[in-house]
């Protein structure tokens, strides 16, 4: 198994998007019957199920799911009539089968870029054909690393007007998804890049991004981590909600790591020490469970 980055990976990191080859892909892990043994090894009440509409301008929300009392063969085939997005969270951690394709991959991270990633969480992303993820962003770095199928993901800078800081702020609090309001005329700022079995790429820190599966069951690995700066850049948006919530101020996030982020870092260390939270809940409430039956295989739970 390998994971290859371009030469130029550790001067472009962080700046760049980088695009990798690997041969992941190959595993029978990710055929049908593959991927239903890995939701059956999966604890189930983890499985993040969603259901999302086409992207419109405005907010997306997306809708939460459950499967309870599915086999992952019945999840399978509900992924592949409806309108259904999965995401094994930590399934590199949490599915043995997983645990060395989610070494591999983070040791070829480490060694591209020169530095050792942290926080790491490689999830199985399994997906519908046609499903559109709406426009959001992440606080950790990710990479992104196609599976089976092809997708179209847009990627757009870092800017107030595409990524206000005050979102950021409300997502590392959890106060929040990490959807973001849409508009059709952002995707003139946007790169795209059509994934296939074998490509990978991973990208600016809160870049925000969507994505477009083609007419087929898309199967992904998302990959997410954290470098030194972008644990300070997540510290400061941390403190950054603070001032704006307690002192009526309108801090924004920096692009580039400098003296002030890092006195923003320490206090918000110092803020979560003192203030322990629990471990992250989703915001949104679950409303529907998987039934093939239903149209989209869509069934909620309160007619």
């Amino acid at each position: 198994m390998f994971v290859d980055w371009p030469d130029h990976s550790k001067k472009a990191f962080g700046k760049d998007v980088l695009l990798a080859e690997h041969n992941i892909s190959k595993s029978n892990l990710f055929a049908d019957e593959g991927l239903a043994h890995l939701l059956d090894e999966f604890p189930r009440d983890q499985l993040d199920i969603w259901t999302f509409g086409k992207q419109v301008e405005g907010h997306n929300p997306a809708l939460r799911g459950r499967a309870p009392n599915m086999s992952g063969k019945d999840i399978i085939e509900a992924v592949k009539h409806g309108e259904i997005w999965l995401n094994l969270r930590r399934a590199g951690d949490q599915v043995f089968d997983l645990e060395h394709i989610s070494g591999t991959i983070f040791e070829s991270i480490d060694s591209a870029i020169g530095q050792r990633t942290t926080k790491r969480d490689m999830g199985l992303l399994i997906s519908s054909p046609n499903v559109q993820v709406h426009y959001h962003l992440d606080i950790p770095m990710v990479a992104l690393f196609q599976l089976r199928g092809r997708k179209r993901l847009w990627l757009y800078p870092r800017s107030e007007e595409l990524a206000p800081s005050s979102y950021i702020e409300q997502i590392v609090h959890m106060k929040r998804e990490e959807d973001l309001p849409y508009r059709a005329d952002f995707d003139q700022h946007a790169q795209f890049y059509d994934l296939l079995p074998g490509m990978g790429l991973t990208w600016p820190q809160l870049a925000p991004h969507r994505v477009e599966n083609a007419n087929c069951v898309n199967v992904s690995l998302s990959c997410e981590y954290m470098t030194m700066n972008s644990l300070v850049n997540a510290n400061a948006a941390y403190t950054n909600a603070l001032l704006r919530d307690n002192m009526n101020l309108s801090p924004r996030l920096h692009n580039q790591v400098g003296p002030t982020s890092y006195g923003k870092a320490a206090f918000a260390q110092l803020h979560k020490k003192i203030n322990q939270r629990s471990p992250r809940l989703s915001p949104t409430p679950v409303t529907f469970e998987l039934d093939v039956s239903k149209e989209n295989c869509v069934k909620p739970l309160w007619a």
